[in-house]
């Protein structure tokens, strides 16, 4: 058996094992963070068959926590206005949003963005679908790194995948048309909700660790929230001078 390196930035090791069988991709981590986040990735792993490489097995010893997962021969996915690889992504997720929520997965997405109620739910998210999570083969498109998953809304999904194609080079509009494309996506007020939060996450984010691309993100993130705003402040504006107060046209109030 035969080992190389193998990418990923939230483990202690990654390899890909050539075995006798085929390849093996590991992941292993030695106590902390990384480790919690494996372990929650193979409590979910199981549950997305299709959607993720397969969890061909798991070893604890110690502090130690290694995973083998089927080894998926793919590319990163590419965001970028005009790439095909969205029409496979866009298949992988709604298949994502019919799996039954896992007893293991109790956390809500909400606890990332301060406690937001609106967007509480309990469908299962990945919540971390930046495009080195999503593995891109001729046929499909693959999900990987189930670390953060958790429960919420159905379209926080959508939603947060929206941003990610807007700092990928999207308009507002196009980003919001690609999320509108699925029966979950919500336009109302939850969504108005998330996205302030989500430019105020991003906000100290980049204050805290003022990259270029989390600046950039930042940015992104506040002009996403400006159009939402001035959005609803005019719908506001419009439901009220639509609306004729009783006695307004000149009869009694009863």
């Amino acid at each position: 058996m035969d080992s190389r390196p193998a990418g990923g930035d939230r483990s202690d090791i990654t390899a890909t094992l050539d075995t006798e069988t085929g390849p093996v991709f590991i992941k292993g981590a030695n106590g902390g963070i990384f480790a919690r986040a494996l372990r929650n990735e193979a409590n979910v792993t199981p549950h997305v068959a299709g959607i993720s490489p397969a969890l061909l097995w798991r070893v604890e010893t110690e502090n130690w926590i290694i995973l083998g997962l089927d080894y998926v021969e793919g590319r990163h996915a590419d965001y970028t206005p005009g790439s095909a690889d969205l029409d496979l992504l866009r298949t992988t997720l709604s298949q994502l949003q019919q799996v039954p929520l896992p007893q293991q997965v109790t956390k809500g997405v909400e606890r990332q963005y301060g406690g937001l109620e609106a967007i509480a739910g309990d469908n299962l998210l990945h919540t971390d679908l930046h495009a080195e999570n999503v593995l891109i083969t001729p046929e499909r498109a693959y999900l990987v790194d189930w670390a953060w998953a958790c429960k919420g809304a159905p379209w926080a999904e959508l939603a947060m995948l929206a941003f990610r194609l807007m700092a990928a080079g999207h308009t507002i509009e196009s980003a919001v048309a690609w999320g509108q494309s699925f029966p979950a996506w919500d336009d109302g007020e939850p969504l108005t909700a998330f996205v302030a939060a989500n430019a105020q996450s991003w906000e100290r984010a980049a204050q805290h660790d003022p990259q270029d691309w989390k600046v950039r993100a930042a940015d992104v993130a506040q002009q996403w929230a400006d159009r939402r705003r001035s959005l609803y402040a005019s719908d506001k504006r419009c439901a009220c001078e639509d609306f004729e107060a009783p006695g307004s046209d000149g009869g009694s109030i009863p």
